[in-house]
């Protein structure tokens, strides 16, 4: 009779030697297509040596390693020689692998799948081997774990790096005007701008205060300022991991893991820093007598409030449920006292998020006979809500976001989903109906917020406005590990397989984020920026001293004296207008017509226009028809393109003095 057990080891060599060679097939495939055509022209390129040798590398370690792992002793003494230093060379090795995919002109090469694939499977396998600690072992499970959490860290990290440049003009959509906004807090002195009066900048002030802190010093770059955002977009994340995972920090490796695979797995919306801010001050609270805890909670809904008013909850929620749902919380020794917490810190955040502003303002305003009529915070977000379209096909695959907001939740999210509550069923997660009713109620409510908001017109490209579900989860998951649910997890694979599967791709899934993908950002050369801003400069020259300058776009110019200093005109600035555009807010375009009409503008420098309606079938066509509609008529009604660089992003405007010949096109009229 067939036994599995006794041929189960020879079935799994079959199975491994069976996707080699189907592996083989792949790269056979994306080989030819890559070099059989320069082989035609009768040059044998060197870039196929070098994918020949790697692909031949990591078939034959798997091989070796799978019917003679004997072959290995050696190595593994020499391994057992390093110590402490093989941490050391695996990241490393990992940098290495990062540079080359996200700094060098070889990603291209290896831009097939299977070739990219066993490259970063090659990389993958040699830190696995190197975090494995027992002897007798080529590598083991969970150092194969480990070796995917730090390679897609320094991965993540390396790839947030490649922003970091002196390059003038921005780099994505709202990039220049971003810097511009983060400088106008603390660097108000960069802009010839009336003293009296209040620089406006289209951004909450929670961004603001925080991305805007090197514009305290003077002389700051453009590059040091890209550094600083980099950086909120990484570290910032590791440290919340620390402080929910902070019971395992009595495992020192473990705990350090645990923040960085925090940073993966928040890295899939991206968040924003300051509700990650907020989180820690929510988190933080298990620490604090109560009345220090309120008062941290209320000043965190405050916060959040100036931040993101959909944040607005956030934060007495998360403490409230930390404080009802953790396992020995911190002096609570009866079920009243844990209630009191809870209750506590949800009413904190209440009056920080409803009340606190109010009652400053009436305070303010007490002795001067002033009334203060205004709506709450709930009411202002529902409004911020409702005055833009939804775009419900947005959940599903569609030209804006291919995989769709709803599946690539799922494959982000739903491994460590699964892992919740598969083991706090069979590990008899200790909760009551009505600490489960706090925490699953809570992430839900979370996650319709963040699918209504992910729909609004503008959005729906990633998951970043599933911000705070994605952080519950998070904190689902440090409180589970607490209460001894993910006990298994430091046992060998063989006794829970499935549950080791779910880890695996909870895992895996943030950390190769982009890894298959990722190429070197490609920047139009150093002449050609050159080039360009000699343009703007010369243009400006010419516009005169008594001529009025808006810049639409590429405010950071203006920031980082890339241009001369000329008095700003802080109106009309490209993201609140395309956000007004897709509110289709008539009134806030009347004064901007009468102004183009009038020629009030001696030039406008603004990205690249045009008259070209897509619909929905397009990348944000949407917002492109409404930016069409809004913006580009007017502006092109009334003034005519003199200089376009399509390649960075930029076009001059001046005054067109014949009517604009554009068939269909009625020009708006002040």
């Amino acid at each position: 009779m067939f036994s599995f057990r006794k041929y189960s080891r020879l079935i799994l060599r079959v199975m491994i030697t069976l996707l080699m060679i189907g592996l083989a097939v792949g790269l056979y495939g994306d080989m030819r297509d890559r070099f059989l055509p320069i082989i035609q022209k009768g040059t044998l390129p060197r870039s196929l040596f070098v994918s020949l040798v790697i692909c031949l590398a990591f078939i034959g370690l798997v091989m070796v390693q799978t019917w003679q792992p004997r072959a290995f002793s050696f190595l593994n003494r020499l391994r057992g020689a390093l110590g402490w230093l093989r941490w050391g060379v695996a990241l490393a090795i990992g940098a290495f692998t990062s540079w080359f995919f996200l700094f060098t002109k070889w990603s291209e090469v290896f831009s097939g799948f299977y070739l990219r694939l066993v490259f970063l499977l090659l990389t993958l396998w040699v830190m696995a081997w190197l975090a494995t600690r027992a002897r007798h072992e080529v590598m083991n499970w969970h150092a194969f774990l480990v070796a995917g959490t730090l390679f897609g860290s320094v991965f993540t990290i390396a790839n947030a790096l490649t922003g970091v440049v002196g390059y003038p003009f921005g780099i994505f959509w709202s990039e220049g005007n971003r810097m511009w906004d983060y400088s106008v807090l603390y660097g108000r002195r960069l802009y010839d701008y009336p003293l009296d009066q209040v620089i406006p900048a289209y951004i909450d002030l929670g961004r603001q205060s925080l991305w805007g802190l090197p514009f305290l010093f003077s002389g700051v770059t453009i590059t040091t300022v890209r550094l600083w955002s980099a950086f909120l977009f990484t570290i910032p994340y590791v440290f919340l991991g620390w402080f929910v995972f902070y019971k395992m920090k009595d495992h020192l490796g473990l705990w350090l893991l645990a923040g960085l695979w925090t940073m993966l797995f928040l890295n899939q919306g991206p968040i924003y820093t300051p509700l990650v801010w907020i989180a820690i001050l929510a988190i933080a609270t298990r620490w604090m007598p109560l009345w220090l805890g309120a008062l941290v909670v209320i000043l965190a809904s405050y916060y959040a409030i100036f931040s993101r008013s959909t944040w607005m909850f956030a934060p007495g929620i998360w403490a409230a449920v930390i404080a009802f749902v953790e396992a020995n919380p911190k002096g609570v020794r009866t079920t009243f006292q844990r209630w009191l917490r809870a209750v506590v810190f949800g009413l904190a955040g209440l009056f920080g998020s409803n009340f606190l502003q109010p009652l400053i303002a009436y305070i303010k305003n007490l002795g001067q006979g002033v009334v203060i009529r205004g709506t709450t915070q709930i009411g202002a977000t529902m409004g911020a809500i409702d005055r833009q379209p939804l775009l419900w096909d947005r959940l599903l695959p569609n030209p804006t976001y291919p995989t769709g907001v709803l599946f690539a939740l799922l494959t982000a999210a739903g491994p460590l989903i699964l892992l919740l509550i598969i083991c706090g069923i069979r590990w008899r997660w200790r909760l009551n109906l009505w600490q489960k009713l706090a925490l699953w109620g809570s992430s839900l409510a979370f996650l319709v917020v963040g699918v209504i908001v992910s729909v609004k017109i503008g959005g729906g490209n990633n998951l970043h406005n599933l911000d705070m579900f994605l952080i519950s989860l998070v904190f689902a998951a440090g409180l589970a590990w607490e209460a001894g649910v993910f006990s298994w997890a430091l046992k060998p694979f063989r006794y829970t397989p499935f549950l080791h599967f779910l880890l695996f791709l909870a895992l895996f899934v943030p950390a190769s984020q982009n890894m298959m993908t990722a190429l070197p950002r490609n920047f139009p050369p150093q002449e050609r920026a050159d080039e360009a801003l000699s343009v703007i400069r010369e243009a400006i020259s010419n516009a005169g001293p008594s001529g009025q300058i808006l810049f639409i776009d590429q405010r950071q110019l203006l920031t980082f004296g890339f241009v001369p200093r000329i008095p700003l005109i802080p109106e009309y600035e490209k993201k609140r207008m395309m956000d007004e555009a897709m509110a289709e807010n008539a009134a806030y375009f009347a004064p901007f017509i009468r102004d183009l009409s009038s020629h009030r503008f001696s030039l406008i420098i603004s990205e690249p226009l045009w008259i070209k309606f897509q619909g929905g079938d397009y990348h944000f066509g949407n917002e492109n028809d409404a930016w069409v509609k809004w913006v580009s008529i007017p502006v092109l009604c009334y003034y005519q393109p003199v200089e376009t660089f399509l390649d960075i992003g930029v076009q001059l405007l001046v005054p067109r003095w014949e009517p604009l010949k554009e068939p269909g096109v009625v020009c708006p009229m002040p």
